[in-house]
C-alpha cells in the first residue's frame, strides 16, 4: 500500500481528519452508544512506536470514556504502554501477549505493535452492541478497512467477542493471520488464563507462519 518511503502517520492523519468530520456531522443516532455519547468524540490510535510493515495489531471495540461523554483527543493506550504500566489490565495483558509473539517470530520485537479502536467515538462498561454493529457497517468502508490497509499488520489480534465483525474483518481484508481473543479487561479470568488461551489459538496460527 506505501511505498518505500513511509508516510503511514500522514496517511492515518488524514484518514482520521476527514472521520472526524464525517461523525460530527453524522445524523444518524443509532451508531452513538446508549444515545449518550457526544458524537463529536474521537480517539486516536495507530502504531506506538515508529510506523512500519508487520507489526501486531490490536483490535478492539471502543475506548472507555469512563465519567465523561466526550474522549479527549489522545492516543491514551499509546502513553500507558510506553510507561509499561502494569496495573492498566489491558495494557498488560497486550504487553504479555506480544512478547510471547516475539518469542515465536524471529525479526519481531516489543516495538512492532499497532493499535486501533473500531468506535473513534468511545463508549461505557457494558457495550452497547447494537450501536457498535451500526457504527461498523457505517463507517468500515471508507475508514476502518482503510486504517488497517494503511497499517498493514502481519497479525491481527482481535480482542473482542463479536464474531460478526471479526469474520467480517477476516472476509473482506486481506489479513495474513488473525486471532480472535476476549476482551483484556476480562475480570472473570485471571492474567494466566488469559494467556494460556492466547498460547493455545496463537500456536494454531503460528504453524502457518
Amino acid at each position: 500500500y506505501i511505498g518505500k518511503d513511509m508516510k503511514k502517520e500522514e496517511d492515518l492523519n488524514k484518514l482520521f481528519m476527514k472521520w472526524k468530520e464525517e461523525q460530527a456531522n453524522e445524523e444518524d443516532t443509532t451508531t452513538i452508544p446508549f444515545n449518550k455519547v457526544d458524537k463529536t468524540s474521537f480517539t486516536y490510535d495507530g502504531f506506538v512506536f515508529e510506523e512500519k510493515d508487520n507489526t501486531v495489531l490490536y483490535i478492539l471495540k471502543e475506548s472507555n470514556l469512563l465519567n465523561g461523554t466526550k474522549a479527549n483527543d489522545e492516543f491514551w493506550f499509546k502513553e500507558i504502554y510506553k510507561e509499561q504500566n502494569n496495573k492498566n489490565i489491558i495494557t498488560r495483558r497486550i504487553e504479555k501477549m506480544q512478547k510471547y509473539i516475539c518469542l515465536k517470530i524471529p525479526d519481531m520485537s516489543n516495538r512492532n505493535i499497532s493499535y486501533m479502536n473500531i468506535n473513534k467515538r468511545g463508549g461505557f462498561t457494558g457495550n452497547d452492541e447494537d450501536a457498535m454493529y451500526n457504527y461498523y457497517e457505517r463507517y468500515k468502508e471508507k475508514y476502518i478497512w482503510k486504517e488497517i490497509e494503511i497499517i498493514n499488520p502481519m497479525i491481527i489480534v482481535f480482542c473482542a467477542k463479536d464474531k460478526k465483525i471479526y469474520d467480517d474483518l477476516v472476509k473482506n481484508l486481506n489479513v495474513k493471520y488473525a486471532i480472535k481473543m476476549d476482551h483484556p479487561s476480562n475480570y472473570y479470568i485471571s492474567d494466566k488464563k488469559y494467556m494460556e488461551k492466547f498460547k493455545e489459538r496463537f500456536n494454531k496460527v503460528i504453524a502457518k507462519i
